[in-house]
């Protein structure tokens, strides 16, 4: 099984969709796989609305996620945050350049700020956080590209993307929850999703890998 006891951070598009499904409470799924949640402060302004927010203060009452706030003497030390904003804008430099690579290549760049996922990173490399939940790939990318490792047990390793994907792969391997529940809330993700047949394709090798 894979290990999920690294620090992990929740990126807001994964806390809509478990908002979202009305047939199980998907923050238990999140509670149970991972050990130690944290959610950025930028991450947790991108979430409008209300019912949303109150969910996500609960956990963050409860202890059971941990709010982080670089501005604060509680997540990070004076000299900590000057480290932080430092590599805040190496990693805004970095999105940036895949930007400009996007453009050259011609695609489409992306016109949203991705401040939530740059605050991200730049926490993972000033805690140590190992995963980062989220379903936007430009995440996988860059970190692929500018090589962010983490220190973990005496070695360097490349920060984890756990995709929606990956996400439901994990709670049917780590017996969470079962195939058909796993399945409906990936369904309800990518029902819009120009190659929603498959990605849903893709998913169910997957889960057919783990329960071979």
């Amino acid at each position: 099984m894979s290990d999920r006891s690294d620090k992990v951070f929740i990126d807001s598009n994964m806390i809509i969709f478990a908002a979202d499904f009305q047939k199980a409470n998907v923050f238990e799924w999140i509670n149970e796989l991972y050990q130690n949640i944290y959610i950025h402060k930028e991450v947790y302004n991108e979430l409008l609305f209300p019912q949303v927010k109150n969910t996500v203060d609960g956990l963050i009452a409860s202890g059971d996620w941990i709010l982080f706030d670089p501005k604060s003497a509680t997540s990070l030390s004076p000299i900590e945050q000057e480290i932080y904003q430092q590599r805040f804008n190496d990693v805004k430099d970095a999105f940036h350049r895949m930007n400009l690579q996007r453009i050259a290549l011609g695609k489409r760049p992306k016109t949203v700020s991705n401040l939530g996922e740059i605050a991200t990173i730049a926490a993972c490399l000033m805690i140590n956080a190992g995963i980062i939940c989220s379903n936007d790939f430009d995440i996988r990318t860059v970190v692929k590209t500018e090589d962010y490792r983490i220190s973990l047990a005496d070695k360097d390793e490349l920060i984890k993307q756990d995709s929606a994907e990956d996400f439901c792969i994990y709670c049917l391997q780590q017996n969470i929850v079962s195939r058909k529940l796993v399945r409906n809330f990936y369904k309800t993700i990518i029902v819009e999703d120009v190659n929603r047949s498959r990605k849903l394709t893709q998913l169910n090798e997957r889960l057919d890998e783990v329960e071979g």
